[in-house]
């Protein structure tokens, strides 16, 4: 009788592994899904970011910085407000593909996007004068059509979240989530649809 309780003890280890294996890789699973559906937003908003950037004359097409401003010239200050947008939102991009689990770097793409946004607001009218044969009105509903192909991945990305955050937020499992540095993933929240 003396080997009964090791024996339980054993089975009752060799039960805990096997359990600990399996939510382990369920963790992995999950979080891996996240990065997945994250790639396929990620190659989105990329495809927007380029679409933007080639709406900017020649001269600011390339990654340095456009000539200085000069006060009285309007135009040049919208459009070079919008280039400086699309290296913020092109760093932020790249920044969060790395790692698209942390709140901080997903507020700050959510944030670089609002800043394109607000900044393609303000340069519309000059990148439809600079744009042979597109008005406004074009260019934003293009825009405007872009974001919204974007809401499924969105949500796709987001969806895979909520069940991340929801497995490693259940007990047992959020013991070992806490033991092996899972913590929780962020939404991207809401781009605004609008641009004009």
């Amino acid at each position: 009788m003396s080997w009964t309780l090791p024996l339980l003890v054993g089975i009752a280890c060799a039960v805990l592994l096997f359990w600990a294996v399996g939510a382990y890789n369920r963790l992995m699973r999950l979080r891996a899904k996240v990065k997945k559906q994250f790639a396929a937003l990620d190659a989105f908003m990329l495809r927007e970011l380029v679409w933007v950037q080639g709406c900017l004359p020649d001269a600011m097409r390339g990654g340095t910085m456009p000539a200085p401003l000069t006060l009285q010239d309007e135009s040049h200050a919208a459009l070079v407000r919008l280039w400086a947008a699309c290296e913020q939102l092109a760093a932020a991009l790249a920044e969060t593909r790395h790692n698209p689990y942390t709140p901080e770097l997903m507020e700050g793409l959510a944030t670089a996007h609002d800043t394109l946004g607000a900044a393609w607001q303000r340069a519309l009218e000059y990148l439809a004068a600079d744009t042979s044969g597109a008005d406004a009105t074009r260019l934003a509903n293009r825009r405007t059509h872009l974001l919204h192909q974007s809401l499924p991945l969105r949500e796709s990305f987001n969806a895979s979240v909520l069940t991340y955050n929801r497995a490693i937020g259940q007990f047992p499992a959020s013991l070992l989530a806490r033991l092996c540095g899972f913590r929780p993933a962020a939404i991207l929240r809401a781009l605004p649809l609008s641009s004009i």
